[in-house]
């Protein structure tokens, strides 16, 4: 039950955020964008991934850093694009989350417990 109402509630999160975009981009209708996660046959889903933490130094954290060290033991995805409309992503206050910059820089995220990341997905842009 707790996991169902968590999914609701992120799919009305993800429907506010849609319908900000739509209005945003001058769509005629906001709720277009929405209605795709509302529909009952829709294939949105919650995927549920576990980092460990791991250690780091005292204030020189960098992602980039542990992955040439840490090549054999890095845990998580690779470099790649989400090809969802949206990613709603919760860190859990574990780090190591980079986003690519137009010029293709890296930059890491800093993890905060307290707050949801929003991506634009592949099929939104």
């Amino acid at each position: 039950c707790i996991i169902n109402d968590y999914v609701e509630a992120v799919k009305e999160l993800t429907c506010e955020i849609l319908e900000l975009a739509a209005e945003g981009l001058w769509v005629p209708d906001k709720s277009s964008l929405s209605n795709i996660i509302k529909d009952v046959h829709s294939d949105s889903l919650l995927r549920i991934n576990h980092y460990p933490p791991v250690k780091k130094g005292k204030d020189n954290w960098d992602p980039s850093k542990l992955q040439s060290t840490n090549n054999n033991n890095t845990i998580g995805f690779g470099e790649h694009s989400d090809p969802q409309i949206l990613t709603i992503l919760r860190s859990n206050n574990v780090g190591g989350l980079q986003i690519s910059t137009q010029h293709g820089l890296w930059l890491p995220v800093p993890p905060d417990p307290n707050e949801f990341y929003v991506m634009v997905g592949d099929a939104l842009q």
